[in-house]
């Protein structure tokens, strides 16, 4: 494969590249407003349409994001989910080199819905830790996670940490004997309700990503229902695939 000299690329690509090495190199940091396009075209002397394709450029590879009304500004880098692999928040940030906290907005013991109920395996309204959470990395609200244990796994489990920096995976493992083994995902696009948006900080128009996962110990046994809610902004997912035999 041959590539384009950096002379021969459009005005607009060379543009976003050079923002886009700024970023890299910190020159440009994380939260700072970019140029805009009426600033690019009466200083840098580009059209206002090469500079809206540039900010385009950078919008697509996740570099900067646009603020209605307000500009575009470099971007938290994305957030890479391996979804092969099960693993929890605390300990996904901790690979990409992000501090991981939350914000609790609820946290006892209440009745499991139909949903919940049928994926952890106990009747309609048993009692389960329901655990409500914003969840931030590096301050920055990027989720909102609502987990449900059976409560007759882990007695008190909620009393047992500090759910807003603790891992609930680690406390289910060293205060309980109890280790997450397997996890049936399903995942879809989609735009936030009014309650997801208000929590995250969003607008209800962005694109989110709705993930439930039922976690299995090694016997099999449902011990987890989750249900997340993901700015779309922040997470790429990533999924290892093989050949399959009849291929």
């Amino acid at each position: 494969m041959t590539s384009i000299a950096a002379d021969q690329q459009p005005l607009y690509q060379r543009i976003a590249n050079d923002f886009a090495a700024q970023i890299a190199s910190g020159t440009l940091k994380v939260g700072e407003r970019l140029p805009s396009e009426r600033q690019m075209a009466e200083e840098l002397g580009y059209s206002r349409m090469t500079a809206r394709q540039a900010l385009k450029v950078l919008e697509r590879r996740g570099l900067v994001e646009t603020r209605m009304g307000r500009g575009a500004f470099v971007a938290h880098p994305q957030i890479e989910q391996q979804l092969s692999t099960l693993s929890g928040f605390t300990e996904d940030m901790q690979r990409g080199g992000r501090v991981a906290s939350s914000i609790v907005l609820d946290a006892g013991v209440g009745a499991a819905d139909l949903e919940a109920a049928n994926a952890l395996g106990i009747a309609e309204h048993a009692p389960v830790h329901r655990l409500v959470r914003v969840r931030l990395a590096d301050a920055e609200p990027v989720g909102l996670e609502r987990t449900e244990i059976p409560a007759a796994l882990a007695p008190k489990l909620l009393d047992r940490a500090d759910f807003t920096t603790d891992s609930l995976y680690r406390v289910l493992r060293e205060d309980y004997g109890i280790y997450p083994s397997e996890a049936e995902q399903r995942l879809w696009s989609a735009h936030p309700d009014a309650s997801s948006a208000a929590a995250l900080g969003i607008p209800m128009q962005s694109s989110v990503l709705i993930l439930t996962r039922r976690t299995l110990d090694a016997t099999r046994r449902p011990i987890e229902y989750v249900r997340s809610v993901y700015r779309g902004d922040c997470f790429v997912m990533r999924v290892n695939l093989t050949l399959g035999k009849d291929a």
